[in-house]
């Protein structure tokens, strides 16, 4: 009992804290990956079998002009019973692209919540939800093939991408791009800007960080795989 007494004792006081001097951050960041540009781009190899859709990288908190929020103090960690409860969809949607071992993989998600969500105003269970109900959100490999931006190995302009998503979000994304050690340049992350409250999309900066102008779009499976639901 006074466990519980002493959690809802801080929670009150970081509200306080947020009441009276804001948020500590501007807006939220939501970066996708795209599986095949991981696997090209980083030693150490992946699973066997790869997702063929967009799947979570991080979800952060971002001060405009400011330094990255990262490890900040706090009481808590990621308990097993909330991954425990979203299981599926954590390794649906977020996956470790080195491991399909649910208890392998979950050292990712603490070591996610260590990293960025420690400097949120909110719970682990909270911070799971807001990045899986913002993936569910959109299928962002549909976007791209609608426009036709196909996972096929060929590369595409980065305007014709950051337009893409301008035209089916109605706001601007980052892409992020990545080299493997040939020197070929990869689509690697799309990167959605969220308010403060992780609910609404908002303008990022439409910019395409460490890419040359025609990033490689790859494909690495015998199939499509439909975004899960």
């Amino acid at each position: 009992m006074t466990k519980f007494l002493l959690i809802f004792l801080f929670l009150g006081l970081l509200k306080c804290e947020a009441q009276s001097n804001g948020n500590p951050y501007d807006y939220l960041e939501l970066a996708l990956r795209w599986p095949n540009s991981y696997c090209l781009t980083h030693d150490g190899g992946c699973r066997e079998i790869i997702p063929q859709y967009f799947t979570i990288s991080f979800l952060r908190p971002r001060k405009r002009g400011g330094p990255d929020m990262q490890y900040c103090p706090s009481p808590f960690t990621m308990p097993n019973s909330t991954m425990e409860t979203n299981k599926n969809d954590l390794l649906k949607f977020w996956p470790d692209l080195r491991t399909d071992n649910f208890i392998e993989s979950k050292l990712l998600w603490r070591d996610q919540w260590k990293k960025f969500a420690s400097c949120y105003n909110m719970m682990p269970d909270d911070y799971i939800g807001y990045a899986l109900n913002n993936r569910k959100r959109n299928d962002f490999k549909k976007i791209l093939t609608s426009a036709g931006i196909v996972a096929s190995g060929n590369p595409y302009p980065t305007r014709r991408i950051l337009q893409a998503f301008r035209k089916a979000l109605g706001v601007n994304v980052d892409i992020v791009c990545e080299p493997d050690r040939s020197g070929s340049v990869y689509l690697a992350e799309v990167r959605q800007c969220l308010d403060v409250a992780g609910t609404t999309p908002i303008d990022c900066d439409n910019i395409a960080r460490g890419c040359d102008d025609d990033p490689i779009f790859p494909y690495m499976g015998f199939q499509p795989d439909k975004d899960p639901k």
